[in-house]
């Protein structure tokens, strides 16, 4: 079987279900910000990045961690990949609507690199992920080098879908 059912279902699968509601009421509730043809890029993204890092980082050879209780891949590992999306979009919500500048946007992605292993320490302490060789303050530099790479994305798809076509109507 591809995707195996969890053993016993406690605080890990309940942890990503309260997850994936909170994604669906960033999603639902919060104003549109973000336009509609960027939205799906972001939530792409967001779902990408820690797709690959837990390819590369929790398979043999590595295997630093495992996702839930087992190493085997559960039908809650495919869902924990929809707990990523409201983190790279509240990120850029936040950057669109304070539009932070020089040192300004420097310190926004240090606090944001801290929210986000903040908000992995959560999911370590509910077991949605199990340490075996990795560390917490391992993460710090991940989300030091994802953030700004994820705010150069933004940039470069805003440029590209809304700024420049209206540069070129003129």
């Amino acid at each position: 079987m591809l995707l195996y059912f969890p053993s016993k279902f406690d605080g890990n699968e309940w942890t990503i279900i309260l997850a994936l509601l909170l994604n669906i009421l960033v999603f639902t509730f919060l104003p549109k910000r973000i336009p509609k043809e960027i939205t799906p890029l972001l939530v792409l993204l967001s779902i990408s990045f820690p797709k690959i890092m837990d390819t590369t980082l929790a398979v043999k050879p590595l295997n630093f961690y495992n996702l839930n209780d087992t190493s085997q891949y559960e039908i809650f590992d495919l869902a924990l990949y929809g707990v990523y999306p409201a983190f790279g979009y509240l990120f850029i919500y936040f950057y669109d609507y304070y539009k932070f500048k020089g040192y300004g946007l420097v310190l926004y992605f240090i606090i944001w690199s801290l929210a986000g292993v903040s908000v992995e320490f959560l999911l370590v302490h509910f077991h949605v992920f199990v340490y075996k060789g990795w560390q917490l303050f391992y993460s710090l530099p991940i989300y030091i080098v994802v953030l700004p790479l994820t705010f150069m994305f933004y940039k470069f798809v805003s440029y590209y879908l809304i700024e420049k076509p209206q540069n070129q109507a003129k």
